[in-house]
């Protein structure tokens, strides 16, 4: 059995080496595939280390191969960034199993609830009920949030989790994927509470609790050694390069989700603009959530579009795996996948099948690190690929 995850690993915590556990010692696989986000998370936020430290904290816990989710999809809706993390797993050809963590656990459950899913969304049923409440001025995330109300179980819509497990299974049986599906009850505390719950706390704690002490709980102590050796990235430390994005541009409306209306109130509201963080909670009204805002101006920061998501969308989500490390473990895989796969296997970028988008959040995030620590970094071509001498072998973690 090859167990795939999409995960963010914003940073790798307790409650991950506990599901790598799972999928080892419970579900007996013999190697962990991880879809990781890159250098933005799904909030549209600044991940707090980069992509290659968060992968290293994942290979020596036990994960034996992470790929880089597309930046334009690991910075979208829980819908795109599931589709593309799925995908991406499915294009390695070797992936049987998706594993994922939620409060709820009844596989049955998120099965029928994404087969409902799949047949509201063919008939035109769930639109109908979104365009409803889009009408009445809801925004479009809360309209669905509204409309799913309508149609799946309360236990089912109750967390982001369970939300993005939905996702998933939808995905997966939307397009005839042959990958079966197993759920780890999560534990902890949820996934938006900002307060740790010990050993077993969610990475929205874990960092803002390093915000204030400078140090880190709930993460193994082979990941600690990692993140004491790397710089923290603060939500904020984007200010700077957003306020000058934003102070340049004319309009906002063609950027990914971004409507005629926010593109007004962005511009209106640019004057009182002090950093990132409270930008967004200027610009939040009753209609327009905290995390749409977020991802907004990420992709004006990054310069992603409606027209660029679009061609990505039907160009298939992933047209190229990019590995960002493996494990000796995971090395055995390498000869399997590429036979099987049907994208590019690739090891550092190649400018001709690489988005620009991953090219340029990289160098933003490259340039931020430098302004922050002094010091130069490689950039994404002259980076060299040294992660696969990890033995993680013999680990159930």
């Amino acid at each position: 059995m090859v167990v795939g995850i999409v995960a963010e690993y914003n940073p790798f915590h307790n409650g991950h080496k506990l599901q790598i556990d799972y999928a080892k010692s419970v579900l007996g696989a013999k190697q962990v595939l991880v879809a990781m986000s890159g250098s933005f998370t799904q909030r549209g936020e600044i991940a707090c280390f980069d992509k290659y430290t968060r992968a290293k904290a994942a290979l020596v816990n036990g994960v034996d191969i992470v790929f880089e989710i597309p930046t334009i999809f690991a910075t979208s809706s829980a819908r795109e960034f599931s589709s593309a993390g799925v995908q991406l797993l499915a294009c390695t050809g070797v992936v049987d199993t998706l594993l994922f963590s939620a409060e709820c656990d009844d596989k049955d459950l998120f099965i029928e609830s994404a087969q409902k899913l799949v047949d509201l969304e063919k008939s035109g049923q769930l639109d109908s009920e979104i365009n409803y409440y889009i009408s009445n001025g809801l925004s479009y995330a809360t309209a669905r949030a509204k409309a799913l109300k309508a149609f799946l179980p309360e236990e089912i819509i109750s967390s982001p989790n369970n939300i993005l497990g939905v996702e998933y299974c939808r995905y997966i049986i939307s397009n005839n994927l042959k990958m079966n599906i197993e759920i780890m009850k999560r534990q902890g505390n949820g996934y938006n509470d900002l307060s740790l719950s010990g050993e077993l706390s969610s990475a929205s704690s874990i960092r803002e609790h390093y915000k204030l002490s400078h140090s880190f709980d709930a993460v193994p102590e082979a990941a600690l050694d990692i993140y004491s050796n790397e710089t923290f990235m603060y939500d904020n430390d984007v200010s700077p390069m957003l306020h000058y994005k934003l102070l340049t541009t004319d309009s906002f409306a063609s950027y990914l989700d971004c409507s005629s209306d926010l593109s007004d109130r962005i511009k209106n509201n640019i004057k009182d603009f002090v950093n990132y963080k409270q930008f967004c909670e200027k610009l939040k009204t009753k209609n327009i959530e905290y995390s749409r805002i977020s991802r907004v101006l990420c992709h004006i920061l990054l310069g992603i579009t409606s027209d660029d998501f679009k061609q990505a969308k039907e160009n298939g989500y992933i047209n190229y795996l990019r590995m960002l490390g493996f494990s000796k473990n995971g090395s055995s895989l390498l000869a399997a996948i590429k036979e099987n796969n049907n994208v590019p296997l690739l090891t550092s970028p190649k400018a001709d099948l690489v988005s620009e988008f991953d090219i340029i959040s990289s160098n933003i995030y490259q340039a931020i690190l430098t302004s922050k620590t002094g010091t130069g970094f490689p950039n994404e071509y002259t980076r060299k690929f040294t992660l696969n001498n990890i033995n993680n072998s013999n680990k159930q973690a």
